[in-house]
């Protein structure tokens, strides 16, 4: 992946998540950021998100499911994804078993 790839990921993730800071859960759960992580994004101007967006020098993006989860991911139906996606999310979050 090329430095300005991960610039573009990182820029956007941070972008979003500040923009997603006064929706509670929904920030949590979108992003995948803490919420104390998120609060401190939500106060970032644009010249602090473009200046860490390039010198953190990684993505700061994760994915966010286990090799089982993401591989059932995939061989669900389109219109099923998304569901199969909150669950697995709220369940990890509140300390549920891992979906398979």
């Amino acid at each position: 992946m090329e430095q300005r790839d991960i610039l573009k990921i990182n820029r956007q993730l941070l972008l979003l998540t500040r923009q997603m800071a006064n929706d509670g859960d929904a920030a949590e759960l979108m992003t995948g950021v803490p919420k104390s992580v998120i609060d401190k994004i939500a106060t970032l101007d644009m010249e602090e998100i473009e200046e860490l967006a390039e010198t953190v020098g990684v993505s700061l993006y994760t994915l966010r499911f286990s090799d089982p989860t993401f591989t059932r991911l995939l061989q669900m139906p389109r219109d099923a994804r998304s569901t199969y996606t909150e669950a697995a999310l709220v369940s990890n979050t509140r300390g549920g078993a891992t979906f398979p």
